[in-house]
């Protein structure tokens, strides 16, 4: 076990030194690109049947940090270090989701900076990473422009900031400005991120099924990283209604690492949406054990209702109100708490806030988007509508912002743009959402824009 770790340590630390490190960006996920000559490739179709095949860095993460750590304290000067451990303590918040080793992360990084404040862009990366993790999206980008280095990997880094702001425009001049040859798997992640908010659903799929492909297809790639391909993966699926597939990559995600959130929320909202309770509740549960996220606590409350569980459901309710305080404290303002409250009526005002305190840190569609189902929830209509044409603006394919979208059409009499949008909703995913998806269809099949019989997904 022993030689074990101190090969695990010795490959690692040689990765680090020869490439800009595996940064990731919270909700966009800019990752590291296949590791070249130190990579060993495999049969992709044995990658997730044989657990062999995974790179198990995960099991070995806290020792490795504690190495680390002592090295940095008996080489204090020593940048290089340090650039190592603050990357170790942001490949331990992404496995575990300890705030704390984000705050770890930043403190390394700006040691190193400190040390070496030119020619140290992974330090810089390290540092802008570990600032998105905490919603500081402007210094973040801040960083990366004041790096004396701006190489294709900080350029996708800096695309992938753009779009946490929601300057699509500046996104799309930095991915031009990228070559072919420049690409690679992370790269191409932005991009797919990118085709996917801008309408482009079917070739973001195409271009992140490719990539999630290629990093499978080497073994020294980080079972985290690869995971997360496999589940935004399984989110575009989703989105495209292709509900097999779905769950299949949320399944091969947690093959890959056992205990990651986001597989876990991912496969509760889609059987959520499906009215498979018992199985939500199921995935909600070992979810909330790896990190009690307001998202998959939400599902857990949902299904606990529906499974007639009244009780258990309050209780949870309860524990989404401490997580929300506790995110008030630390003064991150979290929007999925504002989707949960806006969904259940409850909180309205205190979901407006969260809403219009979002949008000034983060202009994103999906800012906007809850910003005007929040609104339009406090009869804030003009507010809502204006939101909601921020938020469809780029024609993108995700049925549950263009079912808010036709709702707030609705309110205002314009039908025409109501049935359109939410035809475009039940048209992408028949099954987008455990309750909404019902109300859009039986609104068309109301105004004569789909019959009975066609109400599939309806259960």
């Amino acid at each position: 076990m022993y030689l074990r770790t101190l090969w695990l340590l010795a490959l690692t630390s040689l990765l680090v030194l020869l490439r800009p490190c595996d940064t990731q960006a919270l909700s966009l996920g800019y990752t590291n690109s296949k590791l070249g000559t130190y990579s060993f490739p495999v049969q992709q179709s044995q990658v997730v049947k044989d657990a062999a095949l995974v790179f198990p860095d995960y099991l070995q993460r806290s020792h490795i940090i504690s190495i680390y750590e002592e090295k940095v304290a008996q080489s204090p000067a020593s940048s290089i270090f340090l650039r190592l451990l603050a990357e170790q303590y942001l490949r331990r918040f992404r496995e575990v989701g300890d705030i704390e080793d984000v705050l770890r992360a930043e403190q390394a990084a700006r040691r190193s900076l400190a040390l070496q404040p030119r020619h140290n862009e992974i330090s810089s990366m390290l540092l802008a990473s570990a600032l998105l993790s905490q919603h500081q999206f402007q210094e973040a980008l801040d960083v990366l422009n004041n790096s004396s280095v701006d190489n294709a990997k900080m350029v996708s880094l800096k695309a992938s900031i753009q779009m946490e702001l929601g300057d699509y425009e500046a996104t799309h001049q930095l991915l031009q400005n990228l070559t072919d040859e420049t690409a690679n798997s992370g790269h191409n992640a932005v991009v797919a991120r990118y085709l996917e908010l801008t309408g482009n659903l079917t070739s973001a799929r195409k271009l992140l099924d490719e990539a999630m492909q290629e990093m499978d297809s080497f073994y020294t790639t980080s079972a985290e990283t690869r995971a997360w391909f496999h589940v935004r993966t399984g989110d575009l699926a989703f989105a495209a209604g292709d509900l097999a597939m779905s769950e299949q990559r949320y399944r091969e995600a947690l093959d890959l690492l056992p205990r990651h959130i986001a597989a876990f929320t991912g496969l509760a909202r889609l059987y959520a949406a499906q009215h498979r309770w018992q199985d939500a509740l199921n995935a909600a549960n070992q979810g909330v054990e790896v990190m009690p996220l307001v998202e998959t606590l939400g599902y857990k409350a949902d299904a606990q209702l529906a499974l007639g569980d009244r009780e258990g459901a309050t209780q949870t309710e309860d524990l989404i109100g401490v997580v929300a305080y506790l995110s008030k404290v630390k003064g991150i303002y979290d929007r999925a708490l504002a989707v949960y409250y806006t969904e259940h009526g409850i909180h309205l005002p205190e979901a407006l806030q969260i809403a219009r305190s979002e949008v000034v840190v983060r202009d994103d569609i999906y800012a906007e988007d809850t910003l005007a189902w929040a609104a339009a929830a406090n009869g804030q209509w003009q507010e809502a509508r204006q939101a909601a044409q921020h938020a469809t603006r780029y024609g993108t394919e995700d049925a549950l912002l263009q079912f808010h979208a036709g709702m707030i059409a609705l309110h205002f009499g314009n039908r025409e743009s109501a049935i359109q949008r939410l035809t475009q909703a039940v048209s992408l995913n028949p099954q987008f959402h455990h309750k909404y998806a019902d109300e859009a269809r039986q609104i068309l099949v109301k105004e004569n824009h789909l019959t009975p019989n066609a109400m599939g997904g309806s259960l």
